[in-house]
């Protein structure tokens, strides 16, 4: 049974839509990076942030009905909002579509803002609205109530191993015949306490990352939220195919020509990527464009259905003058197989595959493949 990857919607530090990733592929963009001064009990630190806009989610909802709906939650809903758009399909029976969102760490803004009225007023005058969005359950909820959808509903929260959970499920879900369509996204926020931890983890004195530098630390959170509008069987506006979303321990099985690297520039996690650079075939690593996040592979599952799409490999032009030292006679090449200039992929074999694999702090690995 095939499984499509219908419409995708997006909302990251280069803007809102599947068009903005394109251009940061093209290098017609770059992310929006700010500064933010974190506080320290003995002084401030500066750190970098990648940082998201929302436009145009009050094309869809009513600004008043906005107003209690924190940005982590308009976040998701604007992504769910674009990729049915960009899917060109409205679908009739809204008891047939599921949702499955995940994040690594949740609304955090919203709950640490939240614990703040809690000591600052007690428990009798907390902030209720506040309470409500710092629940993980409020981003499917939210998106369900506003786009009158009645299936099943679902909310993913385990770190790096987020996005595999998300995509399995609504693989089995449409497998199974429960759903026709799933709504399955992914997405993080920043705020000062975890960009103070990101400052704990060494990354505060880069401007940028550099995710295939493994040993030195460039790591800058980013934020974000991507969907997927995912059914079943083929269309021919649709993006590819969703192979599969496996787990596994330490090495990634099997032979890959085309691997997508969640690395981020954190050097915990880049030992266990850097095997994975020469012995493969053409390999990427797309964080300088959206910034670190435990769901940052969604994110590389977007670019991989935009590239079978289009049937070319993206290079990373953030990536072009970090890689110089590396740069092999070749023109436009390297010796770890990054090239620093697009490639065609031949979709007209029906064979064109791209995996896409993230590890976390134990080594524990997420593949995601796609093929056309």
């Amino acid at each position: 049974m095939s499984i499509s990857v219908l419409g995708i919607g997006t909302v990251s530090a280069l803007g809102c839509g599947i068009d903005t990733v394109r251009e940061g592929l093209e290098g017609k963009a770059r992310p929006v990076i700010e500064e933010h001064n974190i506080s320290f009990t003995d002084g401030e630190a500066l750190l970098k942030v990648y940082k998201a806009s929302i436009n145009g989610l009050d094309r869809y909802v009513a600004r008043p009905a906005l107003r209690r709906i924190d940005r982590f939650n308009q976040m998701a809903l604007l992504s769910s909002f674009l990729a049915i758009d960009d899917s060109g399909i409205i679908p009739e029976d809204r008891e047939r579509i599921g949702i499955v969102f995940g994040s690594g760490y949740g609304p955090l803004q919203t709950t640490f803002s939240f614990l703040d009225s809690l000591i600052d007023f007690g428990d009798r005058c907390a902030s209720p609205t506040l309470f409500a969005n710092s629940v993980h359950n409020s981003l499917a909820s939210q998106a369900s109530i506003l786009l009158k959808i009645q299936g099943p509903c679902l909310t993913i929260s385990c770190f790096e191993q987020t996005t595999c959970s998300v995509m399995s499920t609504a693989i089995s879900w449409l497998r199974e015949g429960i759903v026709d369509y799933v709504l399955a996204g992914v997405g993080d926020e920043s705020c000062d306490v975890r960009s103070y931890a990101t400052l704990l983890l060494g990354g505060g004195g880069c401007s940028e990352i550099n995710p295939l530098s493994f040993d030195e630390c460039s790591y800058l959170y980013g934020e974000g939220f991507v969907v997927f509008l995912l059914g079943v069987g083929t269309t021919d506006r649709g993006y590819c195919n969703l192979i599969s979303a496996e787990t596994g321990e330490n090495e990634v099985s099997g032979d890959h020509e085309i691997l997508f690297l969640a690395a981020n520039g954190d050097k915990e996690t880049g030992r266990f990527y850097r095997p994975l650079i020469n012995n493969r075939g053409r390999v990427r690593a797309y964080s300088p464009l959206y910034g670190g996040m435990p769901v940052g592979n969604g994110f590389d599952i977007a670019i991989a259905a935009l590239s079978l799409k289009e049937g070319v490999v993206y290079p990373l032009p953030l990536l072009a003058p970090l890689l110089a030292p590396l740069q092999a006679p070749v023109p436009g090449e390297i010796s770890s197989g990054i090239t620093v200039v697009p490639e065609q992929i031949d979709n007209n074999t029906g064979n064109a595959r791209i995996s896409c694999v993230g590890f976390d702090g134990n080594g524990n690995y997420s593949l995601i493949t796609l093929a056309k």
